[in-house]
């Protein structure tokens, strides 16, 4: 017996001794996992021996070597050196990252990303030189210097993806819209010599033709609100509950206007009722018509508005009527509810989100409208234009166009805040994760006779307004001499790419093919983090995305100018402005759409799939994604339409290098070549419309090609 006790010591002490040397030969083979922090300030060291620190004036392409190497920082001893010598600081701490729990070594990087963006923002405008491009990667890696530290610190549920996406938005919209809305208001408190003088402005909005330019421009923007509300309301109507086959009638004459530039409504109007129009002559001859310049003025401007911006309220309203519930008009009906008790008590305030959207955006669009109010304005001046002529005018004046444009910017906040407060805290909840859907129900009779003539009207007007403008861009001169002529599409593209409408039609499409794509991304993340996220600061960020919704087209064309046009972000002459202008213009019909979408989506959809320990990207992908794909789409074509028509935001930023489209129509306008600038303008609709068609075809083919599949199983 006691040579097995002895053997099982000898037995248990070797297992013991085995189990040791596995276990350390386990512990070495771990490998030690690095702070990730650190990769990214890796990168933006990087990114400083590669790029230059400092703005080129004449761009990386047109720049001596002399000149690109004396921008990049380590060219000499300068303050950039210590952009990238800040952040570095991080190197002195572990190199592994910690848990949430070590709450002071997070707070230390978060402070540190966030006190080396301010230094260098801050250092760059002393030294008066702009910004290059090794700061934008020194900023991307700050960011996710930040990202990480709150992650682990488990803010927002230490969701990455949801915290990098709201400090991207984040400094976006305070880079792009607050920066150059507060940069509007300080010209407004100087005087001619750049002295501070408080009550300068009071000065500029006592003159009595500036009060009448503010009274004509708020009377002219709520007239338009209601009428295209109005119309759009009855296009929508029609396309989705009554139409058939005819549907297509509807929303042909509702994307028209949507694709024709600015200053070609207001000429086709003129073709029509100016002095020589025939509807005029027609008047005159056979019912005694005296005055013939009745259109200029108020009306021709509210008819050409309307006539341009009913589309925008029509694709609002009718994404909203697709997304409500049918069941909910079957339950009217089995309370024994008559079809205009429906109507005006169920379907109505289901849509009064999208109505208020609607009324806001034609609104803020009409108030940055200056091309209809520079053909049809006549004696009726409007703020846009005003501004227009104080920044292009002989006299250049700075503080007067501030100050109009902060004017034009506080009653764009006015009319979003009646428009929050109107809808206020009600929920409009139509899509649940229940499956029935219910059957749609048809609408009153004489609803629907009331509906099919007012689309009558609208299409009746518009077969003439285009007919006018195609026809009139092959005649010699309108309402003078009909002879047709090629002379006009000559001039633009028969003299050779480098010449006539070449250049501005090929950058015009590049710039908006690449700025629709990020409105879209863009509005949908914004709409995201308001809609679906609760954190401490959500009324800041509502707050800024209403800021970014209200600026007109006009006053962020001037702000721009503003605010980029000097250390540290110097950015006027570029194509990137202009790119940048095209986004956050329209930024705000993705955030919309995007807005009204979720809010009629039960965020119980997407909790399931977080409770499933899917992420927030998966789940916008796999869940949101699909549902918003009709607002999502709209956006996006919408979005590049209104990039290559814009005018009021970029007129102020284009140069002979970044020339776009509707700059060209304008320098056509001013300089009475009428002619060619509705051929011009006919072209554009050709071939905006080509590409909608297109799309739409693509879109189908795809949509054809996923039901074939589904079948064939």
């Amino acid at each position: 017996m006691g040579w097995r006790s002895t053997a099982k010591t000898v037995t248990a002490q070797n297992m013991a001794s085995l189990g040791g040397t596995m276990s350390q030969t386990l512990t070495l083979s771990t490998p030690t996992k690095k702070d990730s922090i650190f990769f990214w300030l890796l990168i933006a060291w990087l990114g400083f021996a590669l790029l230059p620190s400092w703005s080129l004036d004449y761009g990386v392409l047109d720049s001596t070597q002399d000149e690109i190497i004396a921008a990049y920082g380590w060219s000499s001893l300068n303050i950039s050196w210590l952009w990238y010598l800040l952040p570095s600081i991080l190197f002195i701490r572990p190199l592994t990252p910690a848990d949430r729990y070590h709450k002071t070594r997070h707070y230390f990087d978060i402070g540190v990303a966030v006190i080396t963006a301010a230094v260098v923002i801050l250092t760059s405008y002393f030294e008066g030189k702009g910004l290059g491009y090794s700061a934008i990667v020194l900023f991307i890696a700050l960011g996710m210097v930040m990202t990480l530290a709150l992650t682990r610190l488990e803010w927002l549920g230490g969701d990455q993806f949801v915290i990098g996406s709201l400090i991207t938005v984040v400094a976006l919209i305070t880079l792009f819209i607050v920066f150059p809305s507060v940069a509007i208001f300080i010209p407004m408190f100087t005087d001619g010599n750049g002295d501070f003088a408080p009550f300068a402005f009071v000065a500029i909005l006592t003159q009595s033709h500036i009060v009448q330019v503010i009274i004509n421009s708020v009377f002219l923007s709520l007239a338009v609100g209601a009428g295209c509300t109005f119309f759009g309301l009855i296009l929508a109507i029609y396309t989705t509950r009554i139409a058939k086959r005819s549907a297509i009638i509807g929303r042909v004459f509702s994307i028209l206007p949507i694709v024709t530039p600015p200053f070609v409504v207001g000429l086709g109007v003129t073709l029509m009722m100016g002095r020589s129009g025939y509807i005029t002559e027609f008047l005159a001859t056979y019912m005694g018509l005296e005055n013939t310049n009745w259109l200029y003025g108020f009306t021709g401007i509210w008819l050409a508005q309307v006539l341009a911006f009913t589309p925008m309220s029509f694709m609002i309203l009718d994404g909203a009527i697709k997304t409500i519930h049918p069941s909910l008009e079957e339950a009217s009906y089995t309370l024994r509810a008559n079809r205009y008790q429906t109507f005006f008590n169920v379907f109505m305030p289901l849509l009064k989100p999208a109505l208020a959207n609607a009324f806001l955006i034609v609104i803020v669009q009409s108030l940055a409208d200056f091309s209809n109010p520079l053909v049809l304005g006549g004696n009726f001046d409007v703020l846009a234009t005003q501004i227009y002529f104080y920044i292009t005018g002989s006299q250049l004046d700075y503080q007067a166009a501030s100050t109009l444009g902060a004017s034009l910017l506080v009653f764009s906040l006015l009319v979003f805040c009646v428009q929050y407060m109107w809808i206020g805290k009600r929920s409009y909840v139509t899509v649940s994760g229940k499956s029935y859907r219910g059957d749609v129900q048809p609408l009153p009779t004489s609803l629907i006779a009331t509906v099919t003539a007012f689309l009558a009207i609208w299409v009746a007007f518009n077969i003439l307004l285009y007919g006018s403008i195609f026809y009139g861009s092959f005649t010699v001169n309108w309402g003078v001499d009909y002879t047709l002529t090629l002379d006009n599409f000559i001039k633009l593209f028969g003299q050779g790419m480098s010449d006539g409408a070449w250049p501005s039609l090929l950058d015009t499409l590049l710039y908006a093919g690449i700025a629709a794509p990020i409105t879209a991304i863009l509005g949908l993340l914004i709409a995201y983090i308001v809609v679906r996220q609760d954190f401490r600061g959500k009324k800041t960020i509502e707050f800024t995305t209403m800021l970014c919704f209200a600026v007109p087209g006009t006053v962020a064309g001037v702000s721009y100018i503003l605010a980029f046009n000097d250390s540290p972000f110097y950015l006027t002459g570029t194509a990137a402005i202009v790119i940048i202008s095209m986004t956050m213009r329209n930024v705000p019909v993705g955030i919309r759409a995007g807005i009204a979408g979720l809010g009629q989506i039960d965020k119980s959809l997407d909790e399931a799939s977080l409770s499933l320990r899917a992420g927030s990207m998966r789940t916008i992908f796999f869940i949101l994604l699909p549902l918003l794909r009709p607002a999502i789409l709209s956006a996006l074509i919408y979005s590049f339409v209104r990039a290559i028509t814009t005018v009021s935001a970029i007129v102020f930023l284009v140069t002979p290098d970044t020339r776009v489209a509707t700059a060209y129509i304008l320098n056509r306008v001013e300089d009475g070549e009428y002619g060619v600038a509705i051929a011009y303008g006919s072209i554009l609709i050709v071939v905006m419309l080509a590409i909608i068609f297109l799309f739409d075809y693509l879109i189908g083919e795809a949509r054809v090609s996923r039901s074939k599949a589904k079948n064939a199983q």
